[in-house]
C-alpha cells in the first residue's frame, strides 16, 4: 500500500470557501486543486490513500477539507490546523475532533520566532489531550525551534511529533546538522520530506536538496521518515 503523507486541496470558489490566510508568506492560490483532480492523480500514480492537510490559506475554516473527506472516507484522513494566535488551543482542537478531524494536528510555527510557550502551561492542555488520544502533531517550523520541539518530546514521550517542513532554504543551510542531531535523538520525533521538486533549484534528480535529505536519512532512518508530495 502507498500512502501520500501530505497533500493540500482547495476549491476554485472563494465565495463558498473564502480565503482566510494564516501565513503572510503563503498567498491564496491562483488556480484550483480540487479533490476530484486529486483522486484522478492518485489513480494514475497508484497511490492508495492520502493525508489531506488543511491549507493555511483557509485559516481556521476547515469546511472544504471536511467536504473532501466525505468524497472518499476510505481513502482520506484529514489533518486540521490550530491557530497559534488562539487563546483556546485545546478547545479548538476538540472542535476539530467533533467535525471529524481528530486523526492529526498541524501547527505552523514557521517564521514565528521564539515559540517556547508551546512547552509551557498555555499549551499543556492541548498536548496532554492529543497524547491521550494517540494523535500525532506535525510542525511547519524553523530549524532554530528544534529545542522547543525536543522539550515537547521529553514532556510527552508517547506523543508522535513530526517535523514536516523547514522552509525552502533549509537545503542550503550549513548549520543544520546540530539541530537534526537534537531532533533525531528523540525516538518519538519523525521527519517528513516535502516540497522536494518545488524547493530544488536544479533538474531531476535534484542534487542540491539530496545532500540535506541524505543527512536526514542517516539520522532518522527509514523507520522514522515519510514522504508527502505536497
Amino acid at each position: 500500500m502507498i500512502v501520500d503523507s501530505h497533500l493540500h486541496v482547495w476549491s476554485s470558489d472563494p465565495h463558498a470557501y473564502p480565503w482566510q490566510p494564516l501565513l503572510a508568506h503563503v498567498p491564496p492560490p491562483t488556480y484550483a486543486a480540487p479533490v476530484e483532480r486529486l483522486i484522478a492523480d492518485m489513480a494514475r500514480a497508484r497511490v492508495d490513500k492520502a493525508i489531506l492537510v488543511q491549507p493555511s490559506v483557509y485559516g481556521r475554516d476547515h469546511s472544504y477539507l471536511i467536504d473532501c473527506l466525505k468524497v472518499a472516507p476510505d481513502r482520506f484522513i484529514g489533518v486540521g490546523l490550530v491557530d497559534l494566535r488562539s487563546p483556546t488551543p485545546r478547545e479548538d482542537f476538540l472542535d476539530l475532533v467533533a467535525k471529524g478531524l481528530g486523526r492529526g494536528l498541524r501547527l505552523n510555527t514557521i517564521l514565528r520566532g521564539d515559540v517556547t510557550r508551546l512547552a509551557g502551561p498555555d499549551y499543556r492542555g492541548l498536548f496532554d489531550t492529543v497524547e491521550e488520544m494517540g494523535v500525532s502533531v506535525a510542525f511547519q517550523m524553523d530549524i532554530e525551534q528544534a529545542p522547543v520541539i525536543t522539550r515537547l518530546a521529553e514532556q510527552h514521550r508517547s506523543l508522535p511529533l513530526i517535523v514536516d517542513y523547514l522552509g525552502p532554504e533549509i537545503h542550503a543551510r550549513t548549520d543544520a546538522a546540530p539541530y537534526l542531531d537534537l531532533l533525531a535523538a528523540h525516538s518519538n520525533i519523525y521527519f517528513k520530506l516535502l516540497c522536494t521538486a518545488e524547493d530544488t533549484k536544479t533538474a531531476y534528480p535534484f542534487p542540491d536538496v539530496v545532500v540535506f535529505y541524505r543527512a536526514v536519512l542517516s539520522r532518522f532512518g527509514a523507520e522514522r521518515l515519510m514522504y508527502g508530495s505536497d
